[in-house]
Parts: C-alpha cells; sequence; structure tokens
C-alpha cells in the first residue's frame, strides 16, 4: 500500500505554520514534522531521513531563502521543497526556482493549491518507485443483475469507513453506458470519467481530484458518464493514465465493471488489478458464463490466478451445489455472500449501501469479513462468509 509521507514544516510564522499543519493533517497518509525557526542545528537537519517534502518561508528583507535552498537541496537531493511568500513578481519567483525550490505558493494560501501540489510529489514518488501502488479489485458479473455494482460499492464503502489502518479508498465506475455506483451512493455527480477524457490533454493529479465525488463514508467516486453517449469519447487509450493516477493517490481502488464486458478499458483494470472478482449465482447460465469469461480474460494475457469468484444470493440447499459449480469453474469460490433481499431492495430504494442502512444486516457483516479478509485480517483463513450448522467455514 502507498506509504505515509513525510512532511516538514519550517515557518517562522506560528500563525501561519498551525494553519498550514492543520490543511495537511486533513489529508490521508500525510505525518507532518513541526519546526518552527530559522534551520541551523535542528529543524530538518536533526532529522535522520529525508522528508518528501520541506515546506518553508520566504524572509523577503534579508534574502535568507537564497542560502537556504541550495543548502537544503544538498542534503536532500530527492526531497520536493516548497517556498511559501507572499511576493508575486515573476522575477522573484524565478529566482527562488532557479535557486531550488521544487513550487512556489503565493498567500494567502489556497488549501487546495496546496492540496495539488502534495498529491502531485506522492504521484511522482510512485512512478519513480519510491512509494507503493495501491492495490485494486475489479468486480464484474458473469451476466446481467447479479448484484456486482451492489458488491463492489458496499465493498468500498466498507473499506472507507472501516478505515482502522488510515487508507484512502476510491470507486471507479467504468460501466460507462449504465453506471449505477452513484445511484447506490445517493449521489449526483457533477463530473465524471467523461469529463475527464474530454479533457484527457491536461489530465493530472490536480484534474483527477477534482472530478472525484466524496461520500459521506469517505469514499470518492469517479462516477460513470449520466449520459450513456458520452461513452463514446471514453477510449482503451485513456484507462491505463486514469487507472495509474488513481493507484498513486488510493490505497485501495475498487473497479465496478460493466456485466460480461472485455474491452480496451476493463482489460487495463484487469491488469492493474490485485484480484479481478467475478461475481456468480448457482444458475447455470452464470456458471457457463463465468467459464468462458475467465477464458476470454486469460487470452488476453490476464494472470488466471488473480481471477476469484464470489458466489452472491447463496442459500443452503440450492439445486446446484457449490461443489458442482466449483467443478465447472475449476477453481474453489472466494467468497460466499448472503441472499438478503429485503435489505438489498430497502438499500437501492433509499439510495443509502447497506452497510450503513443497516450495518448488522447479515449481508452487511458478510461484506464485513470479506474487507477483512481483503486486509489479511481474518483469523480463520478457511472461512469465506458462510458456515455449516455445526460452526466450520464452509
Amino acid at each position: 500500500m502507498p506509504q505515509t509521507m513525510q512532511i516538514s514544516i519550517e515557518i517562522s510564522d506560528h500563525e501561519m505554520a498551525n494553519s498550514i499543519i492543520k490543511d495537511l493533517e486533513s489529508m490521508v497518509d500525510v505525518k507532518v514534522h513541526m519546526w518552527y525557526g530559522e534551520m541551523g542545528d535542528k529543524g530538518t537537519l536533526a532529522i535522520k531521513s529525508s522528508p518528501d517534502i520541506i515546506i518553508i518561508d520566504d524572509d523577503l528583507e534579508t534574502g535568507e531563502i537564497f542560502r537556504r535552498l541550495p543548502k537544503m537541496g544538498h542534503i536532500f537531493p530527492q526531497t520536493a521543497i516548497f517556498v511559501i511568500s507572499n511576493d508575486k513578481q515573476p522575477k522573484h519567483i524565478v529566482e527562488v526556482m532557479k535557486a531550488g525550490a521544487t513550487e512556489y505558493l503565493v498567500l494567502p494560501l489556497n488549501p487546495s493549491v496546496l492540496t495539488n501540489a502534495v498529491e502531485e510529489v506522492r504521484a511522482k514518488l510512485t512512478e519513480t518507485g519510491r512509494m507503493a501502488k495501491g492495490t485494486v479489485y475489479s468486480f464484474i458479473s458473469s451476466k446481467g443483475g447479479l448484484g456486482s455494482t451492489i458488491l463492489s460499492v458496499n465493498t468500498a464503502v466498507t473499506l472507507a469507513q472501516t478505515n482502522d489502518d488510515g487508507n484512502a479508498v476510491a470507486l471507479c465506475d467504468i460501466s460507462f453506458q449504465a453506471g449505477d455506483a452513484s445511484v447506490f451512493l445517493d449521489i449526483m455527480p457533477k463530473t465524471t470519467i467523461a469529463d475527464i477524457c474530454r479533457n484527457f490533454h491536461r489530465l493530472d493529479v490536480s484534474l483527477l481530484k477534482g472530478a472525484m465525488i466524496k461520500h459521506t463514508s469517505k469514499l470518492e467516486l469517479l462516477a460513470a458518464p449520466l449520459n450513456p453517449e458520452d461513452h463514446e469519447m471514453i477510449k482503451a487509450e485513456h484507462a491505463e493514465k486514469i487507472i495509474g493516477l488513481l493507484t498513486k493517490l488510493y490505497d485501495r481502488v475498487i473497479i465496478d465493471c460493466p456485466s460480461m464486458s472485455v474491452n480496451g478499458f476493463t482489460l487495463e483494470a484487469f491488469r492493474a488489478s490485485h484480484k479481478v472478482f467475478v461475481v456468480i449465482d448457482l444458475s447455470l447460465p452464470a456458471i457457463r458464463n463465468a467459464v468462458r469469461l475467465t477464458q476470454l480474460i486469460s487470452k488476453h494475457g490476464i494472470n488466471k490466478e488473480k481471477i476469484e469468484f464470489i458466489l452472491n444470493r447463496y442459500e443452503k440447499g440450492s439445486t446446484l451445489s457449490i461443489e458442482e459449480a466449483e467443478k465447472s469453474l475449476g477453481k474453489r469460490i472466494y467468497w460466499l455472500v448472503p441472499n438478503d433481499f429485503s435489505d438489498i431492495m430497502s438499500s437501492i430504494n433509499e439510495g443509502e449501501p447497506v452497510v450503513q442502512l443497516n450495518p448488522r444486516s447479515l449481508i452487511a457483516q458478510n461484506i464485513l469479513s470479506l474487507t477483512q479478509k481483503l486486509k489479511g485480517k481474518l483469523s480463520d483463513k478457511e472461512y469465506r462468509g458462510a458456515k455449516t450448522a455445526f460452526g466450520r467455514s464452509i
């Protein structure tokens, strides 16, 4: 998962420093080291390991900035240095940048400008391998109506709201002609993935973050187009950069894919995924399509080992048994989700994820256990969402 960014602040104005610290600490995966006063034998120089970012102020009267910047750059050659200043003159800005500043931020400081600058550094650290990429999980149904969007939305929400490890979570809806993730989250998106593709020539961290919609669970959504015809502007070549940026900004990325759809965009999602979850039920059409879908994905070079099966609407005593399904699939089913029709329908009609609407429900508890498994925190390694009457994992 992405590592925590280390940011050191060396600003003489305590009020300004505290304001900046407050803005930074509202971000995920950021740790701030606070140093007031001048840099000498304390401050950043006292830190044994290099911070990812150093933020300093510009002493306009003494010109001290031109001594500090080269010294910092020599000691911390891989560290980004942000300079905060009241001086808006282009000549001074150019001189400060030549002296070694990575970013020049003008007062009064806009919090979103600071956030975007930090995220740009995070993205660059990921590209160079100094910071790990986020984990991606894709959900796709073997036929329509199996509930993969319900599962992906509720899994993403659960990961976000049970955020005991401080990780940032994103949900990306790539059902471009019929995306329902925003509906299930009761969100009316002002921006969608279509807007990103429309402005793809200037896609960067700032543009992507601006298109993300925050949910009450702290989940951030990149919504599917509101107009089905907008799917025509979304091309396969857009996928790699969009998904790549998501993995640089978020620790966990859930991608909701259209049912039985293998195209350039979904293939890129599968390539980036740690797991590709094919959602099935215990019906012959679903099992048959799952086999065909797996074969098709594999033909495009996706490792079969990352493809897993989630059995939705599981009920004991079904006509088709789990064993028969697994024989056809050629693999043990990864997870069993109970049939909780009443709670799911209430969730859909209320426009609220079931894990929030009724967290004590059977399916909400099941999805909570699924996220624990994804985090590697299940004590029973054999458990996959259901137990026998004697308490043994099925």
